[in-house]
C-alpha cells in the first residue's frame, strides 16, 4: 500500500484465540518507522517493535536502517472489531492510521493464486463460443462461477443437485455423461481433495477436453480435515506433475501455493518448540493445457472401493 510516498504492506495477521500477531514492513527514502501501534480497544497488553530485519524486502529496499515490524497484542475477547486499525508513526512526526482489514485486503490481492484465476478466466473469454466444465461447481458457499465466463455453454457438474447444478453425476465418470473432445476449458474449485481417486478423474478429463483446451484446479496444502469421511487428499505445488503429464495427455503451463497456514501441535512436544517457522498452504492450484490423448486407463470406480457417500451438509 502505497500513501504519501510511504509503502507499507502486512505480510502476516494472524488471530490465535485472543492473541493477534501481526509483521510487516515499512518503507520512505528518507524517513522511517519510529513506533507501530494496534489500535484495538480490547487489548490488554502489546509487544511493538520496528526496525526489525525483513528478508523479503532487503534485497530491494535495503536494510540498513531495518524494514519490518512486528505487533504481537494480547486482547479481552476473540472477536476482533472491523475498526480495528494499525497506527504508523516515524521520526519525522508523519502518522497514518489503516483499518487492519484494508491491509490485509491489500495483501490478500497479491496472491498468486488470485493472479493465475484471473488469467484463466481471461483465456477462456478469449475462446469464441466456448464450452465449460465446472466440475463440483455447486453454488454451496453462495458463489456461482457462471457470471464470470463469456461462455456459450457453462455445465456446473457435481455429485449432489443444487440451484445452479446442470448435471448430477461421479467425477470419476465424466466421460458417461459427456461427449470426447467437448469442452474448451474445465475448471474445480476445493473439490480435488474430496476425489477418493483424482487420477481417475484426470483422465475422464483428458476424455472430454479438446485438444488445447485448458483447465485450471484449486485445492488445498493446508487445511483441516472438512466433509468428512470425504476428506482425502492434499497437494503440493510439485504433487501436479503426477497428475497432470503427458501420459495423462495434459502440459503445466502454472502452478502456485498461497494463502499461508501456520501448522501448530495442539499440545507441545519437544520436536516441534519452533513448529511455527514452518509453513503450509491453503491454496494450491494449477493451469494445464491438453495436448494429446490420455494413455491411462483406471477400471476402478468408487462403489468398488467405499460404501460411504459425500455428506449431505
Amino acid at each position: 500500500m502505497r500513501v504519501d510516498g510511504y509503502e507499507f504492506m502486512v505480510d502476516s495477521a494472524t488471530k490465535f484465540f485472543n492473541t493477534i500477531r501481526v509483521f510487516g514492513w515499512f518503507h520512505h527514502p528518507t524517513d522511517c518507522l519510529s513506533g507501530v501501534q494496534l489500535i484495538d480497544p480490547e487489548q490488554i497488553a502489546v509487544i511493538s517493535e520496528v526496525g526489525c530485519h525483513h528478508a523479503g524486502v532487503a534485497p530491494n529496499l535495503g536494510s540498513e536502517n531495518g524494514k519490518g515490524f512486528l505487533l504481537q497484542s494480547l486482547r479481552r475477547t476473540d472477536t476482533l472489531a472491523a475498526d480495528t486499525e494499525i497506527e504508523f508513526r516515524t521520526v519525522t512526526g508523519w502518522t497514518r492510521r489503516v483499518l487492519l482489514a484494508e491491509l490485509c485486503a491489500d495483501r490478500i490481492s497479491r496472491y498468486p493464486g488470485i493472479q493465475l484465476d484471473r488469467v484463466f478466466v481471461d483465456a477462456v473469454n478469449s475462446i469464441p463460443e466456448a464450452r465449460v466444465l465446472d466440475i463440483g461447481g455447486r453454488a454451496r458457499s453462495k458463489i456461482a462461477r457462471g457470471a464470470e465466463f463469456n461462455a456459450a455453454e457453462y455445465v456446473v457438474f457435481d455429485v449432489m443437485d443444487g440451484d445452479n447444478v446442470n448435471v448430477v453425476g461421479d467425477a470419476h465418470q465424466l466421460a458417461a455423461y459427456f461427449p470426447a473432445n467437448h469442452f474448451d476449458a474445465v475448471l474445480s474449485t476445493s473439490v480435488f481433495e474430496h476425489l477418493l481417486m483424482p487420477w481417475a478423474v484426470v483422465a475422464q478429463m483428458s476424455r472430454v477436453l479438446k485438444t488445447g483446451g485448458i483447465g485450471l484446479i484449486a485445492t488445498h496444502q493446508t487445511l483441516g480435515l472438512h466433509d468428512m469421511p470425504w476428506d482425502f487428499w492434499r497437494f503440493s505445488d510439485t504433487a501436479w506433475d503426477a497428475l497432470f503429464n503427458r501420459h495423462t495427455g495434459f502440459e503445466i503451463l502454472q502452478r502456485t501455493l498461497d494463502f499461508d497456514q501456520y501448522v501448530l501441535p495442539v499440545v507441545m512436544r519437544p520436536s516441534k518448540e519452533d513448529a511455527e517457522q514452518s509453513l503450509g498452504f491453503e491454496g494450491s492450484a494449477v493451469y494445464v493445457r491438453k495436448v494429446g490423448p490420455c494413455r491411462m486407463a483406471w477400471d476402478l470406480t468408487v462403489g468398488d472401493v467405499i460404501t460411504t457417500a459425500y455428506p449431505l451438509t
